[in-house]
């Protein structure tokens, strides 16, 4: 090879690394500021999708995140005290959204792209639940999702813990039949299902 050629070659090979860097760093990595303007966004536009997306992959992998995670984002966005501009910055910075049902915990976490760059994302606790049947029948119980077409909720899903939201539960226990919720914060603590008669 030339050493016009070898030149040239290390030239190109320079652009393509700095180009990739670049890349890498507008449409990968995610900085604070950013993870804030996307929870932000989605708190305003009640984009459940876009919010479960700031999380590490094993909570958006949680059955039934996607319920959690839209009603997160209602909740925010009706009761919010806070300006609904600032409630990304909020989680963010490890604070709570004043006004909402219940004191949602977030944790912010990052990891490394290419060893290079910071990319930042949330986590949270799953919530187990424990189901107390005080009906006395004796018989099954029976859970069913209601915001997700009614899907039957197993006993391995409830110990496995749910992503933080509310969720509309319809209970069947013998022949009583009933409608419940659960509402998780994410802090990781069993919840308790109390199934009664009345």
């Amino acid at each position: 090879m030339k050493r016009k050629d070898i030149i040239a070659l290390i030239i190109v090979a320079v652009v393509v690394i700095i180009s990739g860097g670049l890349f890498v760093k507008t449409k990968v990595v995610v900085s604070r500021d950013r993870l804030a303007s996307n929870l932000t966004k989605a708190v305003q536009n009640q984009d459940g999708k876009l919010f479960l997306k700031q999380f590490s992959k094993d909570d958006q992998n949680l059955k039934f995140a996607d319920v959690g995670a839209k009603s997160v984002v209602k909740d925010m966005h009706n009761h919010s005290r806070d300006s609904l501009s600032e409630v990304g910055r909020i989680i963010v910075d490890g604070g709570h959204v004043s006004g909402t049902e219940v004191k949602y915990r977030f944790t912010v976490e990052n990891k490394k792209v290419l060893g290079l760059f910071d990319s930042y994302y949330l986590t949270t606790r799953r919530t187990p639940v424990n189901v107390e049947d005080y009906t006395g029948s004796g018989g099954p119980v029976t859970i069913r999702l209601k915001d997700a077409d009614n899907t039957k909720v197993t006993k391995s899903m409830l110990k496995s813990g749910f992503f933080p939201g509310k969720y509309n539960l319809d209970v069947t226990s013998g022949d009583t039949q009933g409608d419940y919720w659960i509402w998780p914060a994410g802090d990781g603590e069993t919840m308790d299902l109390m199934i009664t008669s009345n």
